[in-house]
């Protein structure tokens, strides 16, 4: 009652039980790949990200809270940075000796106006992190995870890259074998397992289990349709038309 299926092909010998050794290496490579998205290392990269993209979107929320004191303080320093440059242009002119004292006079209280101006400026920031400390001091805190979460973030993407170097060998290999297998296969048998790939069948063939079971979807198989399937060319199931060996 078994139709083995037996077909010559550059003089080897086709058997439809060749399909579960493919079966068994697509099972391999879905294996790997699975451990490529889900080993613990690669969960732990995940987790790591999710928490320091948190961390970053908590640090964005609190400046943008601080919207105006970024604003004050920007406009501070660039009040800075041109006091002390008009400060550094004074030295220059009090540096030479060609002054008339009144001129030196009126230099040396430019100089000091200008100072005091850089202490007031010095003050008002100051007070400006003062009221805004619980903010700030937040962020400091955020930012130092964010540095502790950096380095583990480094070592742990550097053991997935090392861990997916090995796998990537395993899966080159594993994709040579199968593609090796394929070619060895008759056209139509090539043409079946395209076209149980692309309906999406997992299992592509497997052994009947006892009590007439599908080797590949598991559902139980009268008598009467167990013999179906053995007289049919492909020996395909009904249920989920993998092929029943």
């Amino acid at each position: 009652m078994f139709n083995i299926f037996i077909m010559r092909t550059m003089s080897e010998q086709f058997l439809l039980s060749d399909l579960i050794d493919l079966q068994d290496i697509d099972n391999e490579i879905y294996k790997i790949e699975s451990e490529k998205k889900s080993s613990e290392d690669v969960t732990l990269l995940k987790d790591l990200e999710i928490k320091f993209n948190d961390i970053n979107k908590n640090v964005e929320e609190i400046k943008v809270q601080l919207s105006d004191y970024y604003s004050e303080i920007e406009s501070y320093e660039l009040d800075k940075k041109n006091i002390i440059q008009k400060v550094q242009n004074i030295d220059e002119k009090l540096g030479g000796d060609t002054l008339e004292p009144n001129e030196l006079l009126n230099y040396t209280r430019q100089k000091e106006s200008n100072q005091q101006q850089l202490i007031k400026i010095d003050k008002n920031i100051e007070l400006l992190q003062v009221d805004n400390k619980e903010e700030l001091d937040e962020i400091n805190k955020f930012n130092d995870s964010l540095e502790e979460l950096k380095k583990d973030l480094i070592e742990t993407s550097k053991k997935v890259q090392n861990e997916w170097k090995e796998l990537d060998i395993k899966l080159a290999e594993l994709e040579s074998k199968k593609k090796e297998m394929i070619l060895n296969f008759p056209d139509e048998i090539q043409a079946l397992y395209d076209d149980l790939k692309n309906k999406g069948v997992d299992v592509i063939a497997a052994y009947k289990l006892e009590n007439n079971q599908c080797g590949c979807c598991g559902v139980d198989l009268t008598s009467s349709e167990l013999d179906k399937i053995m007289d049919s060319k492909f020996q395909q199931c009904h249920y989920c038309d993998g092929v029943v060996v």
